[in-house]
């Protein structure tokens, strides 16, 4: 009997990636998220902006309503049954100025991390004597620089 035993099998480990290899993909992972979050942010501070858009928009018809009952605009959020002095979801803190029986200012100021949207940090909705409505933001009163209201 005349057995022959076979050669010895060699493994071989060529499955899975080499240090280097995930290395390189951890930087490109890294490149890619720093290209893509400030643009990402961005994009999220302009879908917030719509938050204070829709805040001061149902309280300038809250105003109308309350007009068409009162010999004058309401003084205060309270009076047009606004609860606490946020926009509905909390981005943008709300003030009413400057109401009188011709016209009344509406802010939203931003907090949070919606503070650092400095081109819409004070977004502004003012009626005037002639009914005018008048969409700013930051520190002009007359325009919209930061074309916040789009």
């Amino acid at each position: 009997m005349n057995l022959k035993l076979a050669p010895p099998v060699t493994i071989c480990c060529t499955a899975g990636f080499t240090l280097i290899e995930s290395m390189v993909c951890i930087a490109l992972i890294g490149t890619l998220m720093a290209i893509a979050l400030p643009q990402l942010e961005l994009q999220w501070q302009k879908a917030r902006r719509q938050d204070a858009q829709n805040s001061l928009m149902q309280l300038h018809l809250r105003q109308l309503q309350w007009r068409a009952l009162h010999p004058q605009f309401a003084s205060s959020l309270s009076e047009l049954n606004w609860q606490g002095s946020h926009s509905f979801s909390k981005h943008y803190a709300l003030s009413l100025q400057g109401s009188n029986a011709q016209g009344y200012t509406l802010l939203a100021t931003a907090v949070g991390l919606q503070s650092r949207d400095t081109p819409c940090g004070i977004m502004r909705l003012q009626i005037s004597e002639n009914a005018k409505v008048l969409q700013s933001s930051n520190a002009s009163l007359l325009s919209d620089a930061g074309n916040c209201w789009k």
